[in-house]
C-alpha cells in the first residue's frame, strides 16, 4: 500500500483546475519558389523567398478539464527574410535595330523585430504515466518593424548574347511594418519528469491559415498574402515549452 501511494504521488497527472506557467520558444523556416510568365514585353521572373522565425514568451495554462486546457502567450518575435528576383524581358532596341534582352538580379534583405499575442486552446491525450501526446490549435497576431537593405544589377545583353551595358543600384534602408495573422493546428508531446515540471516538444503546423501585411510608408508601398497551407513540405516548425504546474 505505501507503494502505490508513492508511485501516485510521484506520476504525474493532469487535473481539472491545474494551472501551469512557464516559457516557450519556437523557430520556423520557410522557402518558398515562383516563376511567372507574362506576355506583355515577354517578361519572365523568378522569385525565391527564404525566410527565418523565431522568438520567446511567458505562457500561462488554465486546465478546463484533465484533457483540455486555454492559454495564452505573450512575447518577442523576430524573423529574417532574403528576396532573390530576376526580371528577364526581351525588347527591340532602336541603335542597332535588333532584339535585346535586359536581365536584372535584385536581392533584399529584411529584419524584424516586434511582438506577439497568442491564444490558444489543446486537447491531451496520455501515452503513459509522465508522456502525453496533445494537438494545439492556435490564433497568433504579431506586430512588428523591420529594416531592409538590398541591391539591384541590371544587366543589356545583345543578339549575341554579349553584355553591352551593366550597372548596379543600391538600395537604400528602408523602414518596413509587418503585421502577421495566423490560425493553425500542431502536434506534440508533453513530458513530465515530476508532478510540478513538464517539458514540451511541438511540430509545424498540421493545417495553418495565414495573414500577412507589410507596408512601406515611405514608398507608399503595400504587399498582402493570404493563404492555407496543409503539411507544407517547404516550411520546418519546432517549438520547446518548460512549464510549472500548480
Amino acid at each position: 500500500m505505501s507503494f502505490l501511494v508513492c508511485s501516485q504521488s510521484i506520476f504525474a497527472q493532469l487535473e481539472k483546475g491545474m494551472k501551469s506557467i512557464g516559457l516557450s520558444s519556437g523557430f520556423n523556416y520557410n522557402k518558398s519558389f515562383n516563376n511567372e510568365n507574362a506576355t506583355i514585353n515577354s517578361e519572365e521572373t523568378e522569385r525565391t523567398i527564404s525566410s527565418y522565425n523565431y522568438g520567446i514568451s511567458p505562457t500561462i495554462n488554465y486546465f478546463l478539464s484533465s484533457k483540455f486546457s486555454v492559454g495564452l502567450s505573450i512575447g518577442y518575435t523576430g524573423s529574417v527574410i532574403n528576396n532573390n528576383a530576376k526580371y528577364s524581358s526581351s525588347y527591340f532596341n532602336t541603335f542597332d535595330l535588333t532584339n535585346h534582352t535586359k536581365i536584372q538580379n535584385s536581392y533584399f534583405k529584411g529584419v524584424s523585430n516586434g511582438i506577439n499575442i497568442s491564444p490558444n486552446a489543446t486537447y491531451y491525450i496520455p501515452l503513459s504515466d509522465q508522456f502525453f501526446f496533445f494537438l494545439r490549435g492556435g490564433i497568433g497576431s504579431s506586430f512588428s518593424q523591420s529594416k531592409s537593405t538590398g541591391t539591384s544589377n541590371f544587366t543589356d545583353y545583345n543578339t549575341t548574347n554579349n553584355a553591352i551595358y551593366t550597372n548596379s543600384i543600391e538600395n537604400t534602408p528602408n523602414k518596413v511594418y509587418i503585421f502577421n495573422f495566423n490560425v493553425g493546428i500542431s502536434p506534440g508531446i508533453l513530458f513530465m519528469p515530476t508532478k510540478k515540471i513538464g517539458l514540451e516538444f511541438s511540430i509545424g503546423n498540421l493545417i495553418s491559415y495565414n495573414h500577412f501585411q507589410n507596408n512601406q510608408p515611405s514608398k507608399s508601398f503595400s504587399i498582402t498574402n493570404n493563404g492555407f497551407q496543409f503539411l507544407n513540405i517547404n516550411s520546418m516548425s519546432v517549438g520547446t515549452a518548460i512549464y510549472y504546474f500548480f
